[in-house]
């Protein structure tokens, strides 16, 4: 445990230089959220996804800095370093999410005069744990690729792939909404009546797969 806890201090500590960008990036969206009232409601997508670049690019970061070939003179074991780099990613995604919850609550409290609109509250929450369950799927994917190609190519590979799981999941979610005559507003209240607790469970299998298969590729990496 104390190794695996320094490893994710590792990788929090090579973020911490870009402190002052972050705090620069919040105060920024929020001033903007202020100026226009169209512009906060983007807020808890906008936040929560800086949040989760920003914890990939610790590939990067790590790759410059040959990290791994330093770490694995100690007795770490690899799959150690893959756990730490999953908890890292994750917890610095809620951490966006729950900052993108809390800025957009504030933003729209002082707009409106009003910290207690529950219909806005629950829009917000479904909006930010909609976001959070969308990026762990995407960070199920990414990770890999990351491990398997490095950061430089892994970006492109992990872009191609990104734009080709959105144009997946939109055919077919329209191609199951024609089939079972389902229309828009109908599923959204799917969506948000049952659908978030089924996406929920199905991403958290697909991060667990996900970890094990990176697992596998660095396992078999020559560092």
């Amino acid at each position: 445990m104390n190794i695996l806890n320094g490893l994710i201090i590792k990788d929090f500590q090579t973020i911490k230089s870009y402190k002052m960008t972050i705090l620069f990036m919040i105060i920024l969206l929020m001033i903007s959220g202020f100026l226009n009232n169209e512009i906060f409601t983007f807020l808890p997508i906008t936040i929560p996804l800086c949040f989760e670049m920003l914890g990939i690019s610790s590939f990067n970061y790590d790759n410059l800095a040959n990290a791994d070939k330093y770490l694995l003179t100690f007795p770490i074991d690899k799959k150690d370093i893959v756990k730490a780099r999953y908890i890292y990613i994750l917890i610095f995604t809620l951490l966006g999410s729950l900052l993108g919850f809390i800025f957009t609550f504030l933003v729209h409290g002082i707009n409106t005069s009003n910290f207690l609109d529950k219909e806005f509250l629950n829009n917000i929450l479904a909006i930010i744990i909609g976001s959070l369950i969308s990026m762990i799927f995407l960070q199920a994917f990414q990770i890999p690729i990351m491990y398997k190609f490095g950061a430089e190519k892994g970006r492109i590979i992990q872009l191609i792939t990104i734009v080709a799981l959105m144009i997946g999941v939109s055919l077919i979610v329209t191609s199951l909404m024609n089939i079972f005559n389902v229309s828009l507003d109908n599923f959204v209240i799917m969506l948000k009546d049952y659908l978030i607790a089924i996406l929920g469970i199905i991403v958290l299998i697909f991060y667990i797969l996900s970890f094990i298969i990176s697992c596998k590729i660095y396992e078999k990496k020559e560092i």
